[in-house]
């Protein structure tokens, strides 16, 4: 166990915190903090914070590591049991960390009964709609809370409706509480307040939390290269005005006022890209995919991107009906994002229109055999839009100059076009690793390129580039900072050496006390 002093000007040597020995003794641990996932690794992000003073403990993120996920189990395959996850390392052993049943019976579920037993659990608060950030939701205890933006709850149950009941889709009965932006959440005198930032999926936050031993910082996942970067300013400033905000504390003499934090205790920073860079925008990926258009000699273009990131859907949509081209998406892809058109909370969620937009053809496979087919089609034909669905052999037909957005790869779909066109195959997949299933983007390039179909890269990052980070830690200047969701925490030391922050790295399931 790893004692982090708050209390003392500490330095770190070769991951080693030093300290008064004699005063750490006789120190009281008020909060710690126990990584069961996310370090040393790009996703798969759960935090276990626990704040004795409050009694209170909650889990920051409930994610699986996708890129080990899928090396365990092929396309449609399936664990056969939570014990499985548990066994092969996808899911943490809870009760070594003093964790009262944290998984569901899933058996239970499946009859719509929840015969859970009490946890000890507070909540669980979900940072963003990222797989390798909820997609563990699908095997917890249905009496423990779950946090999380409007939004984002919106997504999750739109990927729940999108596919049938399973052991992995098992979103159903979740104990749903859902915050907005500057909400104050108290768990038992435990503040967090959620704010939103850019990220590349709508409805990400990150999170200030005033525990008990002082105000801690979890960014989740963010970027300020994106369309909405002026969210994560917000975020910024928020982090800025809580050090200048009392923060009231209950203990056995009922609510006294904390004096006001001087510097955040502790930062928990994303830092994906924090070896890595590029000068890039949602903005670049339009400007570069109009510049193909202006002069191309292509009929179709495959595009492969991840479903979540309605941004980069916005973005073709957009170019495709700029230049009289149609694109052409999934009757499931159409149904998942009609499910985000309905109700919209943003603005930016209005556009595109699944069901008005003559542009958007939807590709259908064969009679209505789930209800979500049976939804998208109802709702295409309710808008008088029938013409827009079309059949896989009907694909032949079509006039030159149209998208073909790929969610999961048919090889044989290239068979399906006029064979005397020429085409054209866009990589634009963000984050690779937050996706379902995983289609390596060389492999398929490979494929195209067997088959006379060049590969082009037009994307941007939905996670901050180096100079980002740095800029932003430096920002926030917290006493102490640990580095999560990256394989290369070590850049942070090198970064900040010569700093006045404390770089702490931990290993999987590591605690870290703050006294």
């Amino acid at each position: 166990m790893v004692v982090l002093l708050l209390d003392f000007d500490l330095r770190i040597d070769n991951h080693q915190i030093l300290h008064n020995s004699i005063k750490a003794n006789i120190m009281e641990t008020k909060v710690s903090f126990t990584f069961l996932g996310g370090v040393n690794e790009v996703g798969g992000n759960i935090i276990l914070l626990e704040d004795f003073t409050y009694d209170v403990k909650v889990l920051l993120d409930f994610g699986i590591n996708i890129k080990d996920y899928n090396d365990q189990y092929e396309r449609y395959e399936a664990p056969s049991s939570i014990k499985e996850l548990l066994k092969i390392g996808l899911l943490p052993k809870a009760e070594i960390f003093s964790i009262d049943n944290l998984y569901t019976d899933y058996k239970a579920n499946k009859n719509q009964d929840c015969n859970d037993l009490e946890t000890n659990i507070d909540g669980i608060f979900v940072s963003h709609p990222h797989k390798d950030h909820f997609f563990g939701l699908s095997f917890v205890n249905r009496n423990i809370p779950i946090y999380t933006g409007v939004f984002t709850k919106k997504i999750i149950s739109a990927y729940y409706k999108c596919s049938k009941d399973s052991i992995t889709n098992n979103y159903g009965g979740l104990n749903w509480n859902l915050f907005r932006t500057g909400d104050i959440l108290d768990i038992k005198g435990l503040e967090i307040i959620p704010v939103h930032v850019d990220h590349s999926i709508p409805a990400a936050y990150g999170f200030i939390i005033k525990t008990s031993g002082g105000i801690v910082v979890y960014t989740g996942d963010f970027r300020m290269h994106g369309p909405l970067a002026s969210m994560t300013q917000d975020f910024l400033d928020e982090i800025k005005n809580a050090l200048k905000v009392p923060h009231q504390q209950e203990n056995n003499k009922g609510k006294i006022q904390k004096p006001r934090e001087t510097k955040i205790k502790l930062l928990i920073c994303e830092g994906t890209h924090i070896h890595k860079g590029a000068i890039e925008s949602e903005n670049n990926v339009e400007q570069n995919l109009e510049q193909l258009f202006t002069k191309h000699p292509f009929d179709f273009l495959l595009v492969k991107f991840d479903r979540l990131d309605w941004d980069r859907f916005r973005t073709f949509s957009s170019i495709a009906k700029k230049f009289g081209w149609k694109f052409i998406i999934t009757e499931k892809d159409a149904y998942f994002y009609y499910l985000l058109n309905k109700d919209e909370i943003y603005e930016s969620m209005k556009n595109p229109n699944i069901t008005a937009d003559d542009h958007i053809l939807i590709l259908t496979i064969g009679p209505v055999k789930y209800r979500w087919q049976e939804k998208i089609r109802q709702a295409i034909f309710k808008e008088e839009k029938g013409h827009r669905l079309i059949k896989y052999n009907e694909l032949k037909e079509l006039d030159s100059g149209f998208f073909f957005y790929i969610t999961s790869l048919r090889r044989d779909i290239i068979e399906k076009f006029n064979p005397h066109f020429r085409g054209a195959f866009i990589s634009s997949s963000i984050d690779p690793y937050t996706e379902e299933f995983i289609d390596n983007n060389r492999t398929l390039s490979r494929f195209f390129r067997k088959i006379g179909i060049p590969s082009y890269r037009i994307h941007a990052s939905g996670h901050a580039m180096p100079h980002h980070l740095i800029n932003f830690i430096k920002t926030v200047n917290p006493e102490h900072l640990i580095p999560i969701h990256t394989e290369q925490p070590h850049f942070f030391e090198t970064f900040f050496r010569n700093s006045n922050i404390n770089i702490i790295i931990p290993t999987k399931y590591e605690t870290i006390d703050l006294p």
